[in-house]
């Protein structure tokens, strides 16, 4: 058995495990959802355990039959802007705060302005104001990947690509005394910084047991899920863009600065896993999960008969969504999940499932769509091809459709797990397997498939391209029309 690097992928709805070897290749994977809790309007929290006993469970199923010796080092990708606390023993003081969790303090927006658009400060504030006995406890604020490389080998640390949620300085990428002012949260307060690529630690004697691997194994720092994911698509380079179209979409275009983005809508300049590089990224969260909503809730038939054909359901739903029109025949939806104001427009009596299936394909798209368009302004220039990922693109039908949609040619990898790919190159490299992130991509990065725009779509979703931006920012702008009945 080649040399393997062990990968954690940590996201928001579930954690995976994936085995890598050394030119790529997937060698074992394992998916685990985290159970659902119902929770009040505007709350969304996550018992950090739930992370560790996904990994736990995942790592074990992976190995079943491989040779753990053969395991050289560990490395993660993980979901960003998360915040939990810590005290000095380690135990959690409360659930973590997840991305999509929208209490704050107030005062924070405001403070947005003097320090950017920092996702992890309201929250952090919101509960220094609202649980004071419980923050007075508190000896360090940890991310996701914090907790878990505390699991793995007892070291409180982070990256860049969850520190700039934070308080990092966007010039020198360490904490910022300036920031740590301004919001009264004192430096001691925050996790050590580590690069990606680094090792912090070796896989301690207890971690190894739950894990079902040899202890001492390397662990190796890995990054937030969208800049792994543009490493494991090869997007390293200034002008190249990557889409990931999964739980949501995401648009990551390359730049070697730091850039200022204008206007109110959410656009970020991210750090990049590559030292030097920067990421400008637009998101719409929830593209993917409106589909599993619509599956989980309207498809009951159809999950029954794919189980008893030992098929993917959501292969079901794309069928059903092939034989409607590019357009949906003018049902448009609106996903802004997130935001809780997700929207229909133009529902007719023609309108079918596969009208509904079809618009919400078309949404995920249409949200690439309209951040390629805002963020190539703000990166220097149009691009005339794409990378893309995620869950999405297990289907040839939507792959086909973001074609389409961008009017631009889209590589398809051969791996769909960009942000794991990306978390097992920085395994390889922190092992010193390779000499460069270059020379890994080469090994490791291959693509299968191209898919290129057909004309006669493009016509039908240029003109829906400029319906969906100004229907999506007018819903964005506006509250809630129903609130909490």
């Amino acid at each position: 058995m080649n040399d393997l690097i062990c990968v954690f992928d940590v996201g928001t709805t579930g954690a995976r495990t994936i085995l890598f070897d050394i030119n790529g290749k997937q060698i074992a994977k394992a998916y685990e959802e985290y159970p659902v809790f119902k929770q009040p309007v505007g709350i969304s929290e996550q018992d950090p355990i739930l992370w560790w006993n996904a990994v736990k469970s995942t790592c074990n199923k992976a190995i079943r039959g491989l040779d753990v010796t053969s395991i050289i080092g560990i490395s993660a990708s993980f979901m960003r802007q998360t915040t939990t606390f810590i005290d000095r023993e380690g135990k959690v003081l409360h659930p973590a705060l997840t991305w999509m969790d929208e209490r704050e303090e107030t005062s924070a927006k405001d403070w947005d302005k003097e320090g950017g658009l920092r996702r992890s400060i309201p929250k952090i504030l919101w509960f220094k104001k609202n649980k004071p006995e419980l923050f007075a406890k508190v000896a360090k604020i940890v991310y996701p990947d914090t907790y878990i490389y505390m699991k793995l080998c007892d070291a409180i640390v982070t990256d860049p690509t969850q520190g700039v949620w934070g308080i990092l300085s966007l010039e020198t990428l360490q904490w910022d005394e300036n920031l740590a002012e301004l919001y009264d949260l004192p430096l001691n307060l925050w996790p050590d910084l580590y690069s990606a690529g680094d090792i912090v630690g070796s896989l301690s004697s207890t971690a190894a047991k739950d894990l079902g691997l040899k202890s001492n194994i390397p662990i190796i720092m890995g990054g937030g899920d969208q800049q792994c994911s543009a490493l494991g698509l090869g997007a390293i380079n200034n002008g190249q863009v990557k889409i990931t179209m999964g739980t949501g979409t995401f648009v990551d275009y390359v730049v070697d600065n730091p850039v200022q983005p204008a206007g109110d809508f959410p656009i970020f300049s991210l750090p990049s896993v590559i030292k030097g590089k920067w990421n400008i990224e637009g998101a719409i969260p929830g593209t993917g999960t409106a589909l599993k909503w619509f599956k989980d809730n309207f498809s009951q038939l159809q999950i029954k008969e794919c189980q008893e054909q030992n098929i993917d359901v959501y292969d079901m739903l794309a069928a059903e969504a092939k034989e409607i029109s590019p357009g949906s025949e003018g049902l448009l939806f609106i996903p802004l999940y997130m935001f809780r104001k997700g929207t229909i427009h133009g529902l007719g009596w023609n309108h079918t499932r596969g009208h509904m299936i079809r618009s919400i394909m078309e949404s995920s798209a249409l949200s690439a769509q309209m951040y390629l368009n805002l963020i190539e302004g703000m990166g220097g220039g149009k691009v005339d091809e794409v990378r893309a990922d995620g869950g999405a693109m297990n289907s040839g039908f939507w792959g086909q459709m973001l074609a389409d949609i961008l009017n631009r040619k889209v590589h398809i990898p051969e791996i769909k797990d960009g942000a794991a790919m990306g978390a097992g190159i920085l395994g390889f490299y922190g092992c010193k397997k390779f000499n460069s992130i270059e020379k890994a991509l080469e090994n490791m990065v291959r693509f299968q498939e191209v898919k290129t725009p057909i004309k006669e779509n493009v016509k039908v979703y240029k003109k829906l391209n400029r319906i969906f931006m100004p229907a999506l920012l007018d819903v964005y702008d506006k509250k809630r029309v129903t609130k909490n009945l």
